[in-house]
């Protein structure tokens, strides 16, 4: 009994185990961070139809300061890996019912880099990166693009749901995101603020293609057009 006891005391007093910060793709992301498996449709599901929610009704906890085409990216993608319980869904007035599961092998805030999730700078992940300013809590598009996520073609009809469009808007020399719903649509940000007129909008990349500034039609031959981007936790 003594015995059972004193094995029972040290078990209790091991802690949880700690968590490997190896980032053995060299992606800027340690692997206890990227998603396998189920959990990589799941997360891309509730990614995209967290962003397209907001079209519909935006949600109170949005921070006015953060409404633009890259805060709508952050809001997604921080709520997709949020605990999903009771005060989760009563933020949204219509949230499109994700089709797959929640994720499961990650949550938010995230081991090792808490709620620094979004990464601003190159080089595989090091601790010490959070406390450098390498992983952040809030960044642009363009290092968005660049850092948290990845190139995987220039072809749009080949993206996926979940999946990011990025554009270069010349005027401004400042990047501008979409998040693919699949089938075709896609949901964005205008990018001004509230008080501006600036809103969420749902189109299909048909409709974007008439769009009257050329540099936002979402082609390969359109050098303003960056390509279809993939979140380096999905890669």
């Amino acid at each position: 009994m003594l015995a059972a006891l004193l094995a029972l005391a040290a078990l209790l007093t091991m802690g949880t185990p700690a968590v490997s910060a190896a980032d053995a793709d060299r992606d800027g992301y340690p692997d206890a961070l990227e998603l396998v498996g189920q959990d990589r449709a799941s997360f891309a599901d509730w990614f995209a139809s967290i962003a397209e929610s907001q079209y519909y009704g935006l949600s109170a906890d949005w921070r006015t300061e953060d409404q633009d085409c890259a805060g709508l990216v952050r809001y997604a993608f921080v709520n997709a890996l949020m605990p999903h319980d009771a005060a989760w869904w009563a933020k949204f007035k219509f949230l499109p019912r994700p089709r797959l599961p929640e994720v499961r092998g990650l949550t938010y805030p995230a081991p090792l880099v808490s709620r620094s999730v979004f990464r601003v700078a190159p080089g595989p992940y090091r601790p010490g990166d959070v406390d450098a300013g390498r992983l952040v809590g809030r960044t642009s598009a363009r290092f968005l693009a660049n850092f948290s996520a990845a190139l995987v073609t220039r072809d749009p009809s080949r993206a996926q749901r979940g999946d990011l469009l990025f554009f270069l808007r010349p005027a401004l020399g400042a990047y501008h995101s979409m998040v693919s719903l699949g089938d075709g649509r896609v949901v964005y940000h205008t990018g001004a603020r509230p008080d501006e007129g600036g809103e969420v909008r749902l189109v299909t990349l048909a409709t974007l293609m008439r769009h009257p500034d050329p540099a936002f039609h979402p082609t390969p031959g359109n050098p303003n057009f960056l390509g279809v981007y993939r979140w380096q936790i999905l890669r």
